[in-house]
């Protein structure tokens, strides 16, 4: 007999033995035999979706199989006969089951109170308590859409805005800080006139930012009244 990859080009005789030589490209054997014509490699067909999953070669036939997106819903004994394309769960739905090479995805319809937004969710989402928060809901949410308010903000528009005025009133704080620091009190000594008059001085001057007050000058002057 002539093994595999090979075929008998001529029987035995009394006086020879067989002759054997390979398979042709697409055809086969797979196990030692005495066949005249190796066999014919199988062709995945195209409309039962199938494409070849292991090529043929001159001692193996080939291997159907699925695409991406695609799962075996008939399975025979030389590799798939049918291929399905996976089932898509939608919104409203999320995926309960994983789809296989042999098994389609399982969805599961979102639980009261949870919606799923896209195709394929692996989790529903709650719908945001918007009684709890004092916001008066206009739409009540569905499996496939979240609920709808009016006059209310997004959780993260309300965070933002509540750092943005801590921000401020910190950078408040420290300018004015700077400022007590920076000014400056200055108070000039009492000086006394030649002629016996004394000139009592006060003079204060404010120097804050840009601005500089005038200063201001008290003269107090005791004169002797003449002797009658």
């Amino acid at each position: 007999m002539c093994a595999a990859g090979l075929r008998v080009f001529k029987h035995c005789t009394a006086n020879s033995s067989t002759t054997c030589i390979p398979c042709v490209e697409d055809t086969y054997t797979d196990h030692p035999n005495g066949l005249e014509h190796c066999r014919k490699c199988k062709l995945c067909d195209k409309g039962a979706n199938l494409v070849p999953e292991v090529v043929c070669t001159s001692t193996k036939n080939t291997v159907c199989g699925c695409p991406p997106g695609y799962f075996c819903r008939y399975l025979g004994t030389e590799g798939c006969e049918l291929c399905r394309r996976y089932t898509v769960c939608f919104p409203g739905t999320m995926v309960k089951e994983r789809g296989t090479k042999t098994t389609d995805n399982v969805c599961k319809a979102c639980p009261p109170g949870t919606f799923s937004a896209a195709n394929m969710s692996y989790s529903c989402a709650p719908w945001p308590g918007l009684k709890e928060n004092g916001l008066v809901q206009e739409k009540e949410g569905t499996p496939p859409s979240d609920a709808v308010c009016s006059n209310c903000l997004p959780v993260t528009a309300i965070v933002g805005a509540v750092v943005g005025v801590a921000l401020v009133a910190v950078a408040a704080g420290l300018i004015y800080i700077w400022q007590r620091r920076k000014r400056k009190i200055y108070v000039p000594p009492v000086q006394e006139s030649g002629s016996g008059q004394q000139d009592q001085a006060l003079m204060l001057s404010v120097e804050n930012g840009d601005q500089t007050t005038v200063p201001v000058q008290e003269t107090g002057a005791s004169s002797e009244e003449p002797n009658s």
